[in-house]
Parts: structure tokens; sequence; C-alpha cells
């Protein structure tokens, strides 16, 4: 069952969390879109990573951090075994981007992902992340799609 905005609000408010809160209604934007682009997908399996709480589908696998490390899927998850993985601002925070996207087109059938976007503002993971970094840590793999959703770029890939 994927998010719906009622559900969300619902969510943002039990969470009680002020990083939440203060950006419920840009954060649902491009959340929203990322629905979508799963809904478009059609997957019948969903991985999601770094959804602090908040999954856009009920039923997706989550692969959260700090608890899990994105650079050792290896370990623990077999080839192409989910139609979807998701990831919204999450990228940036990685050790190892490249080599995590590798695991991503290995374990996946198709990707979701935000970036900040050229932002001038934020701290060490989020100023100042170019489509040249971008490219360079998704392995210059083209995505299908890509939208631009209030300075997050948000890329789509069927792999």
């Amino acid at each position: 069952m994927y998010l719906d905005r009622q559900t969300f609000l619902e969510k943002v408010k039990n969470s009680g969390s002020r990083y939440w809160d203060e950006g419920k209604n840009y954060r649902w934007q491009y959340m929203e879109y990322a629905i979508n682009e799963m809904k478009r997908l059609n997957p019948d399996t969903i991985i999601e990573a770094g959804s602090s709480g908040i999954p856009l589908n009920s039923e997706s696998f989550l692969f959260d951090l700090p608890q899990n490390d994105l650079n050792k899927i290896p370990f623990l998850i077999s080839d192409k075994a989910f139609d979807c993985f998701i990831a919204l601002q999450v990228w940036e925070h990685l050790d190892n981007q490249t080599e995590a996207f590798s695991e991503v087109m290995r374990i996946s059938k198709s990707a979701v992902l935000s970036f900040p976007y050229m932002w001038t503002w934020g701290d060490k993971h989020h100023k100042g992340i170019t489509g040249e970094m971008i490219n360079k840590w998704t392995c210059n793999i083209k995505p299908v799609r890509e939208k631009f959703i209030n300075n997050r770029l948000i890329l789509t890939w069927e792999f």
C-alpha cells in the first residue's frame, strides 16, 4: 500500500520529529512524485533505503541507515531480488556512492533516487552536488526519467 498525503501527515504528527514537521509540505511534493514513479513501474517487490520511519510503501523491505550499510549489500541480497529500489535524499550520505549504485543495479530491476541538487546551503553532505557528481555516483548510467522538485533532482532508472 502506497503512502497517501493524509497518512503521511498523520505519521509526521505522530513522529514528534521537528525534521518531518518543518519540511512536511515540500517533502511531500517530491515523495509524491517518487510514489507515482513507483506506481508507474508497478513493482511487486520494493526495497527502500533511508525512509527515516516513513516508508513510501508499507510492504517495502526497509533498509535504513545507520543500521544497514548499502556498501554491504552483497552479503545480504541476491541478484535482481527486488523490482524497485528507492532512496530519497540518502545517496549524498554514503561513503562509496558508485559502489553502492553498482549494487543497486545488481539487486533491483529499477531505481528511484533523489539528490539535493546544486544547493548552496546545508552541511558538507548537501552543498554543491552537481550533475557531474551524480553521474559519477550512478556509474554514468543514463536515467529514463528525471524531475526537478524543490531543489531535488529525482531520477528513475530501469535496468
